[in-house]
């Protein structure tokens, strides 16, 4: 909703995907989790939105509930993106 209209662009550095806003940057990289059943999975391991959140604030004046929802859909949005990259360089 409030992303739609955000250019990306993701970038790999070593072992960490980068999802890069202009003015944001989320980082992921792979961890492998589980105790009985080892799996691998992106985590989210740094997320730098605060000046897109204040641009986004400053058109939409978000209330807490908003804050709330903007902050999953920038996981979402960026877990998406690192996602569509991984597809794309196999």
């Amino acid at each position: 909703m409030y992303l739609e209209n955000q250019k990306t662009t993701v970038t790999q550095s070593g072992d960490t995907y980068i999802v890069d806003y202009g003015l944001g940057t989320c980082h992921y990289v792979y961890q492998r989790v589980g105790k009985r059943i080892k799996q691998e999975v992106l985590q989210l391991i740094k997320c730098d939105m605060w000046k897109v959140i204040t641009l986004i604030n400053e058109d939409n004046k978000l209330n807490e509930g908003d804050l709330i929802n903007l902050n999953m859909e920038i996981r979402n949005h960026s877990l998406n993106r690192v996602e569509e990259y991984i597809k794309s360089t196999k």
